[in-house]
């Protein structure tokens, strides 16, 4: 029988209560990735450097359950403006070989002035 694992790179900023991500069978779906550093903290900053520090939170999580930026299945980008969407995919588009996720992008109010968020679903190879 299947049951599902929480997954742990870190600890959720600011104590909250969800699992940076959680496994179940050979998935594993990544909670919201936000731009925060070791301590727990929003780094500050423009897009292009908040692209890139959640994305590498995302990998911690999906390398963290087993699983790599090669086999994310899905994404979904949060974007605070999307008048940053040029900028975010540049730096997207560096961590995603080909084939890349299937992907949306939204616009949204963002938590602790976070610029961007990314959420997935990855699997875990045999």
């Amino acid at each position: 029988m299947l049951s599902k694992e929480a997954i742990l790179s870190g600890k959720a900023p600011l104590g909250l209560p969800f699992s940076p991500g959680v496994k179940f069978g050979q998935l594993v779906f990544i909670s919201g990735q936000g731009p925060i550093d070791a301590s727990g903290k929003v780094v500050r900053g423009d897009v292009r450097a908040q692209t890139r520090l959640t994305l590498e939170n995302f990998r911690k999580v999906a390398e963290a359950a087993g699983s790599s930026m090669r086999n994310t299945l899905q994404t979904t980008v949060y974007l605070k403006d999307l008048n940053d969407y040029p900028v975010m995919n540049e730096v997207y588009s560096t961590f995603f070989p080909e084939p890349r996720p299937a992907r949306a992008t939204v616009q949204a109010e963002l938590l602790f002035g976070m610029k961007v968020e990314i959420q997935g679903t990855a699997f875990i190879p045999e």
